[in-house]
């Protein structure tokens, strides 16, 4: 059997005014006791607690209290770094880090001719620069994700690949089934 609730609006007032009432107890309860009792009641485990924190020694004094009167930290023998020459290192560092090779110079003035908002200046640098391939942009891949597909196109050149008149490539087909071994692809029936 399904309830209906709340049914109506008269149930939904008697509840409310049920709450309500419920409430205004249990806030009229609280403010007699509190008047009542001037103290407020605690229990034993945190008075227990408190009393252990005060009488407590303070540890900085104990520790001082420890140590031997003639007391020297150990000192150990290192040496002093150099940080010039940490630069120097950094510097040639920096220089064999693979960085994006430079722009050229029809690319880098459109970036300076017109306003993104029109469709051109860094707008259209930014789709000029996604044009050119990773390979062209960098000596080798700065990731491990792009060593696959790196300098692909020494492997397979672009008229190999042809795009079927009807439905998709198969490049997942043609590559991953005969390099595992696996004899052939079974969706397809012989």
């Amino acid at each position: 059997m399904a309830r209906n609730y709340p049914a109506n609006t008269q149930i939904q007032k008697f509840l409310e005014e049920s709450y309500n009432k419920e409430r205004d107890t249990r806030l009229q309860w609280f403010y007699k006791l509190k008047d009542s009792n001037s103290q407020v009641a605690t229990s034993k485990q945190s008075e227990v607690a408190r009393r252990k924190i005060q009488n407590a020694p303070k540890p900085a004094e104990d520790l001082f209290k420890k140590l031997p009167a003639e007391y020297n930290p150990p000192q150990y023998n290192k040496k002093k770094s150099d940080f010039n020459a940490v630069m120097d290192t950094g510097r040639k560092l920096q220089q064999l880090v693979a960085e994006m090779r430079p722009a050229s110079a029809g690319t880098k003035e459109k970036l300076y001719d017109g306003f993104t908002k029109e469709g051109k200046g860094r707008y259209q640098y930014l789709q000029c620069r996604n044009r050119t391939s990773p390979e062209e942009k960098f000596e080798f891949p700065l990731l491990s994700s792009w060593e696959y597909g790196w300098r692909l196109g020494d492997v397979i050149k672009k008229e190999d690949i042809k795009k079927p008149s009807y439905g998709r490539t198969r490049i997942v087909a043609d590559t991953f089934y005969t390099r595992t071994g696996i004899p052939d692809n079974p969706t397809v029936s012989i």
